[in-house]
């Protein structure tokens, strides 16, 4: 059995510079489809309308699902597995970009994205299967240029959303920031290195660069806030609301909490008691 079906359109481009989109299709995905690119020539656009699968892009993972949109970016490593033991297929329609893919992607703000979840752009897509076919009965000549135009609707469409959700972060630093969301111990930076496979100066420079805070920023803003939260809400002990957030020692706790707020946590708690 093969570990995938379904129809592919050739749109023919005499383009010698710039971008095309040689190849549009539907997958239908068995559950033991794999499909991996060591270093790819293309960047892969698709549209997932049921079932779920994974994708790799370099060392960065998602589980892209119906309604979602994924991109696997030229000159990167890639790998797609549907999902096993799922009932029916793995069903995605998908758009092959040659040429400059990369500035087009970064005119977009959409160079480092590999996944945008919910995304209602199923019409679009389509919209360029309508094209093709239409050609293919009264010629192919304009096609290329129409499904082009398609593209850029998507991806302007793409940018848009993702900025009105405030999800412009690369995959590598909303990898960063996941992993500081989800951090319930003592930071130790060699860990985190090794678990994101870059060293501590680079993730602290892509960090930066697109949140404006360093690594050790972040995750001191985002503890204290949490601790902030705990004093009003809770009777934890500041002992307690310490261990809670990954200190060990609750005076060095304290004392971090005077620095970023000018009062201690008891200070804290009785002024938020009299608001």
């Amino acid at each position: 059995m093969d570990m995938k079906h379904g129809e592919v359109y050739t749109i023919p481009s005499d383009w010698d510079v710039g971008v095309s989109v040689p190849l549009i299709g539907t997958n239908y995905c068995h559950s033991n489809y794999r499909n991996v690119r060591s270093r790819a020539d293309i960047t892969v656009l698709a549209y997932v309308l049921r079932g779920e699968g994974t994708i790799r892009v370099d060392s960065v993972e998602h589980r892209p699902k119906e309604g979602d949109v994924f991109l696997l970016r030229k000159g990167s490593y890639h790998e797609v597995t549907a999902m096993p033991d799922q009932e029916g297929y793995w069903t995605y329609l998908w758009f092959n970009i040659a040429g400059n893919s990369d500035d087009l992607l970064a005119a977009y703000q959409l160079k480092e994205k590999s996944l945008v979840p919910d995304a209602p752009l199923e019409g679009l897509f389509r919209k360029a299967f309508r094209l093709v076919r239409r050609g293919q009965r009264g010629g192919m000549e304009q096609v290329q240029e129409g499904v082009v135009l398609v593209l850029t609707e998507i991806l302007i469409a793409l940018s848009r959303l993702l900025k009105s959700r405030n999800q412009m972060l690369s995959d590598q630093a909303q990898g960063i920031k996941q992993y500081l969301d989800q951090l319930a111990e003592p930071f130790d930076s060699e860990r985190f290195s090794r678990h994101m496979a870059m060293s501590y100066k680079q993730l602290n420079r892509v960090f930066k660069r697109e949140t404006g805070f360093t690594v050790y920023g972040y995750l001191l803003s985002r503890r204290i806030g949490h601790a902030e939260m705990l004093l009003q809400d809770t009777s934890l002990s500041v002992s307690e609301i310490a261990f809670r957030l990954g200190y060990a020692d609750p005076h060095y706790f304290s004392n971090l909490f005077k620095q970023k707020t000018g009062m201690t946590p008891t200070g804290f708690r009785l002024q938020a008691g009299h608001r």
